[in-house]
């Protein structure tokens, strides 16, 4: 097998999408490019999978999930930009003993990567990198695939991962060493061929549980359990004391404002002081309270599925879910595929301005309702995720211009009549390259093949199209001495191309 036979076999992924970042006409803040993500419905060729390893731009993003909601890989993505310590993150994955290969990404953060050697469920990649990236403290960081299924047939795609080993002879993407050095694209291979996983492997691939330090933490969020052992970080004592104390209140509830001291003297290093205590005793009595599950030091380490079934976890607290991310599918009108923690979620412009009916979509579709919301906050979730919103490049069978003169050129040319008195019978009638036929009975015509979106495009908007897109012009006259309005056009005759029967080509993938 030859390197890029071998590189294509690891990344596989989707076959009817893949990504590329491109570089825009505008600069950022420190005078660099700025990039513009796109995704484009196309199978990725073998021959793009070469170009990405020549260094060619823009680089190969692909989507790891593929047609059948599985997949070969999947990568926590820390997106840390300044001063990343790959070799520090590498002695915690040891320490853990998890099959994760670290690569230095594009902007000097980290991909960590989790391989297997077939096929396997993204749900279950996406549970097992979700609880590894916990224990490493980044349970913030992004999970590859993002989602746990995707529809494809209704026109979603995912979500893709710029690959490693762009330029591989000089490249500044690649996997790392223990001792913090890169590897060369062939000693990836090796490293790979020892940590890959069978479908079995990665569903019995146990995450070891964080020992309970000691009785003062029976029933705790797994986040308390791991800062407790490995210590509150420097500048975080207030909000680590705050959900101790909201753990202690659980378990307290009698007593809480004494035991919120113990856990000060026996994880604060130095404890905080009495007036700093009662001020958090005094912010946690009021009648809302629950663990700051969004805020350092626990965010990093949150792993809600376990919390959740702890006896003092979150409970009915869970964080709400999240919408995460926006894909535009620029089809005409345009949809929207929204991920909503990790599914996606197909809506129209309407549903994602409105709160309520975006709720009544996550209903339909994921069977999840999203909780109430003001529009005003709504706005500024949506508005905030538009801003890097990854548009999908929609053939050009989706443009309503398009749809509209496959439908003219469909009526005109499939049934057409052999004189000008078969326009009275609904028909239209071509003459010296125009065509001619009365506008109510192409509406008809369109209303009856339930393939044009009449209720957005009426019969005054159809209309109007009909003359701003192909000059039609409509003209009072006479048939049989009978008077007529009938629209008069230059006649569309539509390319409809050969196809020949032969042997489909093999994607990349097999």
């Amino acid at each position: 097998m030859t390197e890029l036979d071998k590189f294509i076999n690891i990344f596989a992924g989707s076959y009817s999408a893949y990504g590329q970042t491109r570089k825009t006409d505008e600069f950022d803040e420190r005078g660099k490019h700025k990039t513009k993500s796109f995704i484009i419905k196309k199978t990725p060729s073998k021959q793009m999978f070469q170009e990405h390893l020549d260094g060619k731009e823009p680089a190969l993003g692909i989507i790891p999930i593929n047609e059948s909601n599985k997949c070969k890989w999947a990568c926590i993505d820390i997106d840390v930009y300044n001063g990343f310590d790959h070799k520090e993150l590498i002695v915690k994955i040891r320490k853990h003993n998890f099959p994760l290969i670290v690569f230095r990404s594009k902007s000097g953060g980290a991909h960590v990567f989790l391989f297997s050697d077939n096929y396997a469920p993204a749900v279950l990649f996406r549970s097992k990198l979700k609880e590894m990236a916990a224990k490493l403290g980044y349970a913030n960081a992004e999970i590859f695939p993002k989602q746990n299924k995707v529809d494809m047939q209704k026109g979603g795609t995912g979500s893709f991962l710029n690959l490693p080993y762009h330029n591989a002879k000089q490249t500044m993407r690649y996997a790392i060493k223990d001792d913090g050095s890169a590897m060369t694209i062939n000693e990836f291979f090796e490293a790979h061929s020892k940590v890959k996983l069978s479908e079995d492997q990665l569903s019995k691939l146990a995450i070891k549980e964080e020992k309970t330090v000691d009785n003062l933490l029976k029933g705790a969020p797994p986040c308390l359990v791991t800062i407790a052992k490995q210590g509150i970080p420097n500048g975080q004592r207030n909000n680590a004391i705050y959900n101790f104390g909201v753990y202690t209140k659980k378990r307290f509830p009698d007593k809480w404002q004494i035991e919120i001291f113990k856990y000060n003297d026996a994880y604060c290093k130095p404890p905080l002081d009495k007036k700093e205590i009662d001020t958090l005793i005094k912010s946690i009595d009021g009648k809302e309270y629950n663990y700051k599950c969004k805020d350092e030091p626990i965010a990093s380490f949150c792993n809600s599925k376990k919390c959740v079934m702890q006896e003092f976890g979150v409970g009915d607290g869970v964080p709400e879910v999240e919408i995460k991310e926006i894909q535009k599918y620029d089809s005409d009108p345009p949809l929207y595929y929204v991920t909503v923690g990790d599914e996606q979620v197909e809506v129209e412009s309407q549903d994602l301005h409105e709160p309520d009916r975006f709720s009544l979509k996550c209903l339909e579709q994921i069977n999840q309702a999203m909780p109430p919301i003001g529009k005003l906050v709504w706005r500024k979730v949506i508005n905030k995720l538009l801003k890097d919103t990854i548009p999908l490049e929609a053939p050009e069978s989706t443009k309503i211009d398009v749809q509209l003169k496959e439908l003219l050129a469909d009526y005109i040319n499939k049934i057409p009549g052999k004189d000008w008195k078969d326009i009275l019978r609904g028909l239209s009638y071509t003459e010296e390259g125009m065509s001619y036929f009365k506008f109510k009975d192409f509406w008809k015509y369109l209303v009856r093949t339930k393939l044009w979106p009449d209720k957005q495009y009426s019969k005054q908007k159809t209309a109007r199209m009909l003359e701003t897109l192909f000059n039609a012009e409509e003209i009072p006259g006479k048939i049989n001495n009978k008077s007529v309005r009938y629209m008069a056009l230059k006649t569309i005759n539509l390319d409809r191309p050969h196809v020949r029967k032969e042997k489909m080509k093999e994607p990349p993938f097999a």
